[in-house]
């Protein structure tokens, strides 16, 4: 009896020992994995074959110190045990966001498990369902059909009613559209700047030791960082929210899926707080509109600028700073062209401060006036002190002034992502990217240099005509930077509208929205307070389908050169057109022009 105790208490202690050399046994021990959306809803009855078009389901794995610079692996269970999908090596946040296609190979209709394993410590098991959407595709072109329509109507609005009913009805449009849209990775660092500043915290560069990951920096000119920082001060008082920690604004997701750090900030009444921060840039598209109808003396102006697709996305959707930037170009140009170059300095510079471009105004201003001023040139240039000074001062008030300048030359002159140099938009070196050749900055060895030529010509052969010139400056930017996103092209279209020149006009008014079309989730402009995960939706899954097509080769390609091609052409036409010594003649605008 005793001896049959004995080998009863050896044959559990054998087992226990065999459990916790058993990774199924050892969970808890510092992995934990989860799994986004809970429910997918396919838009196909059979999902695709390893190496095919496919949804990849988002996982999110945690860990603790023990398992940095180690490999984790993520497994998929099927109906034959566990298998490996992908590893990764443990990184210093604790953190890693990796992805999981939805192939027939390792997935299912039903539900699907998945771990983490590392070693002997396995996670516990996360599961998702995949469902069948058979009208996903159907309510997805549904959405971009009643897009068209109601775009068609706006449009058609500016020719049948007055004009200030037309301006009400574009306010309201945009101003409806600002607080529930934008692109969720550019309206984080909108606020989250504000919020910087508003905790004493350099909003330019993280300084030493860092207060925040590198990567959330603000890498643009200073200007709209005390504009953010006011904005969540009214936010405050209209909702009695609370001043986020920097520490909160660090969303882990920095280092493996930077797009993601939005995350950090999705409260409920972020509406409010959108409307708020993209103030400025709906204010600043109506106003160019306006300009523009004044500029070249036409009411259809009006209608074409307003209802322009591109300037709804960019301007009211998007939470861009271009629009800002845009207008204080305009404005100088135009205050320019009425002999008033202080203020065309003043402004230009103003905009250099909110998005670097409108500097490329002031030299050829300062060319043009050098040759009918002579040494008197040089007077107006002091319109771009304070711009200038107040650049000056905001970055001096925050950490090092010499460090932030650095942190904004080289983010302009050399852009990154998350700290590594990319390609990002409608550029020729996509080609690049595709192929896994490292990036060139080109912009910095020819399109500089290109620019300094520019200048040096329109001196020496004495030319008057800067909406020309700027044209062809901004086309050899397009040509040469290794970032053209959709939201660059709001620069130019004002400036073709102002030569009249219509077919130019729509043409890059098309290029970057047929782009978006193709290379975005429309449900990710939706605001995550309102769709918290875009993926929650079976048209969103659709989209994600058509954007991983999209990524293919052969459409990179057509991304590549369709538009550089257009560039090109465009740079060629400026280049070899007569030009004007001033914007074109103001007058008023005429009913039915």
């Amino acid at each position: 009896m005793h001896s049959r105790v004995i080998l009863g208490v050896a044959l559990l202690m054998l087992v226990a020992a065999s459990a916790g050399a058993n990774p199924a046994y050892a969970a808890g021990c510092g992995v934990s994995i989860s799994a986004q959306p809970s429910f997918v809803y396919y838009p196909s009855s059979s999902l695709p074959s390893n190496g095919a078009i496919s949804f990849s389901e988002t996982l999110d794995v945690n860990y603790s110190a023990a398992f940095v610079n180690g490999t984790v692996t993520v497994q998929y269970l099927t109906n034959s045990g566990w298998h490996n999908s992908t590893s990764f090596t443990g990184n210093f946040v604790g953190f890693t966001r990796t992805y999981f296609a939805l192939t027939s190979n390792s997935s299912s209709f039903g539900v699907n498990s998945v771990r983490a394993v590392s070693g002997t410590c396995v996670s516990s098991v996360a599961s998702f369902t995949v469902k069948e959407d058979p009208s996903a595709v159907s309510w997805d072109v549904l959405l971009y059909a009643v897009v068209a329509l109601l775009l068609a109507l706006f449009y058609l609005s500016g020719n049948r009613l007055g004009r200030k009913k037309f301006l009400i009805l574009a306010a309201a449009i945009y101003l409806t559209l600002a607080p529930f849209t934008g692109h969720r990775y550019d309206v984080f660092f909108l606020i989250s700047s504000g919020i910087h500043a508003l905790q004493h915290v350099n909003p330019f560069g993280a300084g030493t030791p860092p207060a925040y990951p590198g990567p959330l920096k603000w890498a643009y000119p200073p200007l709209y960082v005390p504009y953010s920082a006011l904005s969540y001060l009214i936010y405050q008082l209209i909702t009695g929210a609370s001043l986020p920690t920097v520490t909160s604004l660090n969303h882990p997701s920095w280092l493996t899926s930077t797009y993601d750090v939005w995350q950090a900030f999705t409260p409920p009444t972020m509406p409010v707080l959108v409307f708020l921060l993209k103030l400025p840039m709906v204010a600043s598209a109506i106003l160019t509109g306006i300009l523009l109808e004044r500029m070249v003396g036409s009411r259809s102006v009006l209608a074409a600028w307003l209802a322009n697709p591109l300037v709804i996305l960019v301007a009211a959707v998007w939470g861009q700073l271009d629009p800002v930037a845009t207008l204080l170009a305009i404005a100088s140009l135009y205050m320019f062209g009425r002999g008033k170059y202080f203020h065309g300095y003043l402004l230009a510079s103003f905009g250099g401060a909110v998005k670097v471009w409108p500097v490329l105004l002031i030299p050829l201003f300062f060319v043009v006036s050098l040759r009918k001023l002579g040494r008197k040139a040089l007077e107006p240039l002091f319109g771009v002190l304070p711009a200038i000074l107040v650049t000056l001062a905001l970055y001096a008030a925050f950490g090092n002034l010499a460090d932030n300048l650095y942190i904004l030359a080289y983010s302009r002159f050399v852009p990154t992502f998350g700290g590594s140099f990319a390609v990002n938009g409608l550029t020729w070196q996509q080609i690049l990217a595709a192929f896994g050749a490292p990036p060139v900055p080109v912009f910095t060895w020819i399109g500089v240099p290109a620019l300094a030529a520019v200048v040096v010509w329109v001196y020496y052969k004495k030319e008057e005509d800067v909406t020309k010139w700027l044209i062809v400056s901004l086309m050899i930017i397009f040509l040469t930077y290794n970032f053209v996103n959709p939201q660059y092209f709001y620069w130019i279209v004002p400036f073709l509208i102002i030569e009249r020149n219509k077919v130019a006009a729509a043409v890059f008014s098309l290029l970057p929205m047929v782009y978006m079309v193709f290379a975005y989730d429309i449900f990710y402009f939706v605001s995550p307070s309102i769709l918290p995960s875009q993926y929650s939706l079976g048209a969103s899954i659709a989209e994600q389908l058509k954007v991983s097509a999209f990524s293919q080769v052969p459409s990179v390609f057509a991304v590549a050169l369709v538009p550089t091609l257009a560039y090109a052409v465009l740079l060629y036409h400026e280049a070899r057109r007569r030009g004007e010594a001033a914007p074109p003649a103001q007058r008023s605008p005429q009913r039915g022009d």
